[in-house]
C-alpha cells in the first residue's frame, strides 16, 4: 500500500511537534524514522495510526486522501502500530487479549478464533499458547501477542514505535504472513 504524508503539522500548545512533514512509504518496503526524543516521529506516527489527528496536512493511502479518525479507523484502513508498551490486559488470557477489540462482534467464536491464532502465530513461528495468562510471558512475547491482534485484525502496515521490538528476531521479520 503507497501511504503518502503530505505537510503533516502537530502543535500541542507552544510546542511544535511536526512542521510541514512530508514523507511517502511505497508498498513491500520497510523504513526507518530516526531523530533525538522530542523530535516528533511518535508524533507523526500516532497521526498515522489514528492515536492522533493532524492540525493540518493530509494522508493519502493508494493517492486518495483519506481522514484517520481512530485507531480503529486505521485498522479497517489496514494500518496498525506496535507501541514500545504492549496495549494489554495481563490478568487475561492470550486469547482474551487476542480477541479483544476485533470489529466483528463482542462474542466471537472462541474455537475458531484460538484455531486462527495457532495458525497465524505458527507462521511466525511465535511459541504462544493461547490459554496462557499475558502476565506470565515476557515483554518479547507480549509484543508478539499484539503483532497477532494487528494482523489478525487486518493490518497489512505494521507500524513498530522507538525501537526494533525484541520481538521481531532477523529470522522472523523474513517470513511473510501470506
Amino acid at each position: 500500500m503507497l501511504i503518502e504524508l503530505r505537510n503533516i503539522h502537530k502543535t500541542f500548545g507552544k510546542v511544535v511537534a511536526n512542521a510541514g512533514i512530508s514523507m511517502t512509504v511505497r508498498p513491500a518496503t520497510m523504513y526507518g524514522i530516526l531523530g533525538e526524543n522530542g523530535a516528533g516521529k511518535s508524533t507523526l506516527m500516532k497521526i498515522l495510526s489514528g492515536f492522533l489527528r493532524p492540525d493540518s496536512g493530509e494522508i493519502a493511502l493508494e493517492g486518495e486522501p483519506v481522514d484517520i479518525h481512530s485507531p480503529a479507523d486505521a485498522i479497517r484502513r489496514g494500518i496498525g502500530m506496535l507501541h514500545q508498551d504492549p496495549l494489554d490486559f495481563p490478568p487475561m488470557k492470550l486469547l482474551d487479549n487476542f480477541i479483544l477489540g476485533r470489529p466483528a462482534g463482542l462474542f466471537p467464536d472462541r474455537r475458531k478464533a484460538a484455531r486462527e491464532f495457532r495458525a497465524l502465530a505458527g507462521q511466525f513461528d511465535f511459541g504462544l499458547d493461547p490459554e496462557a495468562y499475558v502476565d506470565s510471558l515476557t515483554v518479547g512475547e507480549r509484543q508478539q501477542l499484539e503483532i497477532l491482534r494487528l494482523l489478525w485484525f487486518g493490518a497489512h502496515i505494521l507500524i513498530l514505535m522507538s525501537r526494533q521490538p525484541a520481538s521481531v528476531s532477523p529470522r522472523r521479520r523474513s517470513c511473510s504472513p501470506h
